[in-house]
Order: C-alpha cells, then structure tokens, then sequence
C-alpha cells in the first residue's frame, strides 16, 4: 500500500479484509445454513355428523391437521419439575454443524388433560367455526382446545422426506418433564368426530347453508414456510338432524 494513502482509509482496509478472512474461515454449513421448516394445514373436515346430546344439538366432524413441509414439525415441552408448568419451543432442523435450532413460540401454551384423555395438549392448535354462507357471519365455534398431535395418519408419504413408519407417538404423561409431540413430514394427526369437544354447537341454529371452516392456527407463532394453506373449508347444508357437504375449498 503506498505510503501516501491516509492512516485512515489504510485502516478501513484492514478490517474489510480482516472481515472478509473470518467469513471465509467459517464452514460453509455453519455460514449457509438452510432451515427445514414444516407446512401445517388441514386435510378437508368429513365425517359430519348431527348430534343430539343431552338437550344440546352438535355439530359434530373428524379434522386432520398435516405437514407438507420439507421438515419436521417439532414441538418440545419442558418443566423442571412436576410442579411447574411446561415451557414451549420448536425445534427446527437445519444442515448447520448443530443440526437443529430451538426456537421460542410465544403464543403457544401447554396443559395437561382436561378432556378426558390423559396426556399434555398444546392450546387451540387448531381452530374450527361455523359461518352463515349468505353473509359471512359467525354462528359456531369448535368447543375443542386442547391437542396432542402425532403421526396417526398416513397423508402424503411421497413427499420427500416422508418416512414410513410414525416418528412422533406420544404426548407424555402426568408426571413427564419433558415431551416432544410433532408431525413428520407427509404425516397427519386425526381428531375423529366422536373425540370429547371435538364439535360446534348449533342448538337453535335455523336450516340453511353454512361453512363449515377449519384452520391450523396461525395465532401461536409457530414456525412455518407457507401460512397460505392453513386453511380448508366445506359448505354444508344443514337440514333438521342432517348435515350434507354440498361443495369443498382447498386443502393442504
């Protein structure tokens, strides 16, 4: 460098080349890494049944919530003991030195039963509501929760990466301190109609044409690579103790 060039810009120099030596000595994985993020969405509701339970009228439909992502969708529930409460985090795998990162969900919250069945639950990952066709309003919401999801049904396992066999089987217990519910991918998690809250209640609900709209909810901030496909409807007709589906939006 000649010696006429200012101290300053001389130091300039030196540190964008002291810059560019680091970037360069990182390992590739380390410097590039790519994410494997899941992609929930729901298969269409079916199943629907109309239920006439103690004085009530149900609304009553099986949902599938799956991953069409290039990766696992990972949650992991921790607590130090029996007593405290779990905290949330995805893990989201990557090509990294590491593997994997945790990451936090600020809006995902777990609990412990409540339905009936004896294992942890993520709250109101999924969402259900009933809409008058006509003009859109809100007549229902799902009574459910409360969900522990795991690879139960077989949705897409041509997908890349979509292993054969269940990855993801339990929930935990009562006494577990650490857990780890998740969807592999091609992998869905089946809430049949006759599962404890799984439906809307319609009791005085008039006859007509509804939308019956499922969703796997944004809301928690979960980590995804498409919330575009979150969503599926059907519309249904409701007539005295029968629901008919008489046409279907898009599904994951």
């Amino acid at each position: 460098m000649p010696d006429a060039l200012p101290s300053l810009l001389r130091r300039v120099l030196t540190a964008a080349s002291l810059a560019v030596a680091v970037v360069l000595a990182l390992p590739a994985q380390a410097a590039f890494a790519t994410d494997y993020l899941p992609d929930l969405g729901m298969a269409h509701p079916g199943d629907l049944r109309v239920d006439k339970s103690g004085g009530r009228k149900l609304l009553r439909y099986t949902a599938i919530v799956v991953n069409v992502g290039v990766g696992p969708f990972e949650i992991r529930g921790d607590r130090p003991d029996t007593s405290s409460p779990m905290s949330v985090t995805q893990r989201i795998y990557n090509d990294s030195a590491a593997g994997y990162s945790d990451v936090s969900v600020p809006g995902a919250g777990m609990f412990y039963s409540g339905d009936g069945h004896n294992h942890w639950h993520v709250r109101d990952l999924e969402t259900g509501e009933l809409l008058r066709l006509d003009n859109g309003s809100k007549v229902g919401a799902l009574a459910k929760h409360g969900f522990c999801f795991y690879d139960n049904y077989r949705y897409r396992l041509t997908l890349a990466g979509a292993p054969l066999s269940p990855v993801y089987t339990s929930c935990g217990g009562a006494n577990s301190l650490h857990i780890v519910p998740g969807l592999s991918v091609g992998w869905g998690d089946s809430y049949p109609w006759s599962v404890a809250y799984q439906y809307i209640d319609i009791t005085g609900l008039a006859n007509g044409r509804y939308r019956l709209q499922i969703s796997a909810s944004t809301a928690l901030g979960l980590h995804e690579s498409n919330y575009s496909n979150n969503v599926s409807w059907v519309d249904i007709t409701l007539r005295a103790n029968n629901a008919k589906i008489i046409s279907k939006g898009p599904a994951a």
